[in-house]
């Protein structure tokens, strides 16, 4: 099942690097270098991380093939999705997805 993990902001620096809004418990497990994460919209294969930091409280990405400013702009507001085995989920610990369309 694919995840939502982070939201892509603003280009931050000339070299096509993003913020990123981090919608996960574990950012240190979701975004490293080499990860590869599905977007919504969808793009062609993804995006690979080529670097990640930390800068004041805000997660800056680079990925492979963005390269400037205006690269990393056509990024900006796109959901990073990452794949989530169920299985791995502790007792009493749901995704909301899970949780959609029960009944209270």
């Amino acid at each position: 099942m694919l995840l939502t993990v982070g939201r892509i902001g603003r280009v931050h620096g000339i070299h096509g690097e993003v913020t990123v809004e981090v919608l996960t418990d574990s950012p240190e497990d979701r975004f490293y270098p080499g990860a590869t994460l599905s977007t919504e919209p969808a793009r062609t294969g993804g995006l690979t991380i080529a670097s990640a930091r930390w800068h004041n409280s805000i997660l800056l990405l680079g990925f492979e093939g963005i390269t400037d400013r205006n690269a990393g702009e056509g990024l900006r507001n796109l959901q990073l999705l990452a794949e989530v085995d169920l299985d791995d989920v502790e007792e009493d610990e749901y995704h909301i997805q899970q949780l959609m369309g029960l009944q209270v």
